[in-house]
């Protein structure tokens, strides 16, 4: 007998993008902007995990966003110290589904 509910999870990674790098911008660096998820990627695999659910017979009664918080340094524009900015960013789910009985 299969159970009634099922959970499962995801967490999706910052954004990012590739800059030119070194002496003559002849490399490429990756970027990390911790401000911003890969929100492409998110709505992917919750697509996915929905579909899935689906699948083996289980309808979605909950998503549950995991957020995740930080922060960073924050100074005027002629360098003072003004003290730390806190942020939290939604970086993934967990979710719930409810056997078709």
């Amino acid at each position: 007998m299969s159970k009634k509910f099922i959970t499962t999870w995801f967490y999706s990674p910052v954004d990012s993008e590739e800059k030119a790098a070194g002496l003559f911008g002849n490399k490429i660096k990756k970027v990390y902007d911790p401000r911003s998820v890969n929100f492409d990627l998110f709505a992917q695999t919750l697509e996915e995990t929905y579909n899935s659910f689906d699948d083996q017979g289980y309808d979605v009664v909950n998503v549950i966003p995991v957020a995740m918080g930080t922060s960073e340094h924050c100074k005027q524009s002629n360098g003072n110290y003004v003290g730390d900015v806190g942020f939290s960013l939604t970086r993934g789910a967990v979710v719930v589904g409810k056997r078709r009985d």
